[in-house]
């Protein structure tokens, strides 16, 4: 009897749980709709919806359509996309077998690509999951300073040094960790190099800056994944891929009469998305190169008036005696991108770019004056028991153009299971030149010099695959690089017409090729949640061939020269999630790798002479190499996020001039150095409206042996500073955005034996310390007004040049979507 009763609660009990389980089931209904793109109305497959306290979400499909079951009740519901402000609807009722139909048009919104990189692996990985220290300068941070060039959105980065003297700088360069040389940094765009075939440098200016999404900075060797020039690091410029339609169109005036203008047009039919651009800057330009001349003791023939002393950058006295005139600047940029989605997971992309650059010196000027007032530009001036003996052309410079076309075309698919493949091909051509007044010259005409760099043009291209294997991922790729270069020299019967030339042949010309094949490989090993390692490898060989010195008829040809370099490159990431307090410890990175640079054209055949003195080249030479390794530490501390690295390289056959006999050097691979440095870095939401970060490098270099150049030991490396810091703080609240900005770098040195101590006169380095700061209004939903002040507190100091000084910027901008 007990039995049967047990039996009959047990059977109520089941049944109690299948009615209420039953009723459970029953009391839900549906939320679905659509989510759109509020402007264009197209669907936005990938977009998530979250039901808000509850762990139920869906993702809309290629239609935009999305749809969730959910518990009766009421929620507030949330879609999130990619490149779109989040919307949150509140009070969505749900009833028992209902469905609730709430669709969503989301908003467009400019965001910063801070977290996602790809140049330091070639594969998609957050900064925080890295082995390197990596910063990413997104399409906003360039926005909110004023940047007219690409080299100049770079100011900020730690451990980035940035040499531009002046807005029209020919020669600016970016460089990273301490390595000297802008050789010795590899500069991609859209993953492609811009290092040049003739002395691997690049043309800064001609770099789409307006097209770029953002910029991803790897510091450290990076030889291991593209071969070399990467010594110090890797810098990527990445372009926007167009995907709707957009025009834009920036108008800027500057100090010094400054026009910026840029227009773009980006639209999407069907599967294909294009944008064509076109932007001019011109400056009439400022007074920027002194005539400095240093005077002999004894008289004159001409009593003069007018002069400054002065020092040279040795602190030996002179004097200034002119200028060369306005340093002017007229350029012309234009180019186009298009992109199309042949199927599902793939993109072929090209982007086309072109940028024609003419410079140089109008209205050259003595500041001498004789007796009566008059101008003097030539004879045996007299400046009071010292001369100087001068002639109109000392007062001339040159003037030349430059051209820059890149091609790059792309191919990146998805194989499935986690598989990609990306293939690239690209074209990369300097080319330019430049003339010199020479002796009987004046500023109507006169003989003259013509340099011309032409060809200077790279072809390269790449296969990669990555392939996921379990807890890992392998990378795994082909490059193929082919330069050739060619400098020449003609005399000139006028230097003002880049055509009068004396003969049809050069009077001096050296040239050669290059070609490149390398393998790598890479894996990417996860064991634990926690913990990341990462090894890999690259196998260089080249050859240098064709090459040939003609100098005044006499040709010089050189043997075929063969090498081979692997650079391999490990790392390992923890994330030990260790809390104590305020202070969480996210990440600990460390990393060991070596990196080299192959001797350029310019180096291996360029043998040229100024003031009497020969600097001969050497065919002869080896590749640069360096050996470096990092450690470094993420968290969170008090609310910032800090980052903490250290870094040191030991750097080998450092190409030098030896000097052979006086006056006549010769380059050799004799110098080794040594740097050690540590950057520090910090973010912080101060308000709700208030932004600050911060940072800070210390890096140490040092020649430790060179028998080239013995008063070089010991000495810091050329044009590489010691410390650097920044400290910006970014205001934005409603319509307004302000930035200001304190920049602080340290004295460089351009001589290897840092003789150059004086500061505060033409042709040093002095420290800079500077004020920047940037205001934005949006006027409108697609106008915004922008007032930029560069060198606030007008602080002077030199960069060769003088510094410009107080300089401001207005800018509109208008876009319409």
């Amino acid at each position: 009897m007990k039995r049967a009763k047990s039996a009959q609660r047990m059977i109520g009990v089941i049944a109690a749980v299948l009615v209420l389980g039953g009723i459970g089931w029953a009391e839900t209904g549906t939320i679905s709709g659509t989510v759109r793109d509020k402007d264009t109305g197209e669907p936005l497959p990938g977009a998530s919806v979250i039901v808000e306290g509850t762990k139920l979400r869906a993702i809309a499909d290629r239609e935009g359509r999305y749809s969730i079951d959910v518990p009766v009740g009421i929620y507030s519901v949330t879609v999130r996309m990619v490149g779109y402000a989040p919307l949150t609807q509140a009070g969505v009722e749900v009833k028992a077998g209902r469905k609730t139909t709430l669709d969503f048009e989301l908003s467009p919104r400019l965001i910063r690509l801070k977290e996602i990189v790809v140049t330091a692996t070639k594969l998609e990985e957050k900064v925080e999951d890295l082995p390197v220290s990596a910063s990413v300068v997104g399409e906003e941070d360039i926005r909110e300073m004023r940047a007219s060039f690409a080299d100049e959105a770079l100011k900020y980065v730690p451990a980035a040094y940035l040499k531009r003297g002046k807005f029209t700088a020919t020669t600016s360069n970016v460089t990273l960790r301490g390595f000297p040389g802008e050789q010795k940094t590899l500069v991609l765009l859209d993953g492609a190099p811009l290092n040049d075939a003739y002395g691997g440098s690049l043309e800064w200016s001609a770099v789409p800056l307006n097209m770029v999404q953002k910029v991803e900075v790897v510091k450290g060797p990076f030889s291991g994944l593209y071969g070399g020039y990467a010594m110090g690091g890797v810098i990527n410029f990445i372009t926007r891929t167009p995907e709707k339609r957009q025009v834009s169109v920036e108008t800027s005036y500057g100090s010094h009469n400054t026009f910026c203008q840029y227009i773009s047009y980006s639209d999407k039919v069907g599967s294909l998305g294009f944008t064509l651009y076109g932007a001019k800057k011109w400056r009439e330009g400022r007074r920027t190169a002194l005539i400095v001349k240093g005077a002999r003791k004894g008289q004159g023939e001409v009593k003069v008036t007018g002069y400054i002393e002065t020092k040279d950058k040795y602190g030996r006295p002179c004097y200034i005696i002119g200028d060369a005139g306005k340093n002017y600047w007229d350029q012309i940029q234009y180019g186009a991108k298009f992109s199309v989605s042949p199927s599902e997971g793939s993109e072929l992309s090209l982007l086309i770019s072109h940028s024609w650059r003419k410079y140089g010196y109008r209205g050259p000027r003595s500041y001498l004056r004789d007796e009566n007032g008059n101008p003097v530009m030539e004879g045996k001036v007299d400046l009071g028991g010292k001369y100087i003996s001068i002639k109109p052309y000392k007062f001339l410079k040159s003037w030349g153009v430059d051209i820059n076309n890149w091609c790059s075309l792309r191919y990146n698919a998805s194989l499935g299971e986690g598989a990609e493949f990306t293939g690239r091909l690209g074209i990369n051509e300097n080319r330019g030149w430049w003339a010199q007044a020479g002796s009987g010259a004046t500023e109507q005409g006169g003989p003259g010099k013509l340099d011309r760099t032409d060809p200077n043009r790279t072809v390269e291209g790449e296969l990669k695959l990555s392939l996921p294997l379990r807890k890992a991922t392998l990378t795994a790729g082909l490059n193929l690089r082919w330069d050739r270069a060619v400098s020449s020299r003609w005399e000139l019967l006028d230097w003002l017409d880049e055509g009068a030339r004396k003969t049809r042949d050069p009077i001096y010309r050296i040239g050669g090729r290059a070609q490149t094949a390398a393998l790598y490989a890479q894996v990417g090993f996860k064991p634990t949640e926690k913990l990341s390692l990462f090894a890999g490898g690259r196998l260089d060989w080249w050859r240098n061939y064709d090459a040939s010195l003609l100098d005044k008829g006499n040709l010089t040809r050189y043997p075929d020269r063969s090498t081979s370099h692997f650079s391999p490159k490990v790392g390992v990431v923890y994330k030990p999630g260790f809390v104590l307090g305020p202070w969480n410890l996210k990440g600990i990175r460390a990393s060991w790798g070596t990196a080299f640079r192959p001797p350029t054209v310019y180096e291996l055949y360029k043998t040229w002479s100024f003031w009497g003195r020969v600097y001969e080249a050497n065919p002869d030479l080896s590749p640069e190499t360096s050996t470096s390794w990092e450690v470094g530490s993420d968290q969170t501390l008090l609310g910032a996020k800090v980052s903490v690295t250290y870094y040191r390289s030991v750097l080998e056959n450092l190409i030098y001039y030896k000097l052979i006999a006086e006056k006549h050097k010769k380059r050799e691979n004799a110098g080794k150095g040594e740097i050690r440095g540590i950057e520090l870095e910090a973010t912080r939401s101060l308000t709700s409206w208030l932004d600050a970060s911060w940072n800070f490098t210390y890096q140490h270099t040092e020649i430790t042996e060179n028998p080239a150049d013995p008063a070089s030991v010991g000495k810091q490396f050329q044009l590489v500073p010691e410390k650097m810091h920044n400290l910006t703080l970014l205001f934005h609240r409603g319509n307004w955005r302000a930035s200001l900005a304190w920049h602080y770098v340290s004295k460089v040195y351009s001589t290897s034996d840092n003789s150059d101590t004086e500061q505060g006169v033409y042709g040093s380095y002095d420290p800079v310390d500077v004020l920047d700061a940037k205001i934005n209004y949006a006027l409108t939903e697609h106008l915004e007004l922008s007032l930029a002040v560069d060198n606030l507190l007008d602080r002077e100091y030199y960069q060769y040049y003088k510094a410009p000084g107080r300089s401001f910027f207005v800018q509109g901008e208008y876009r319409f979507r």
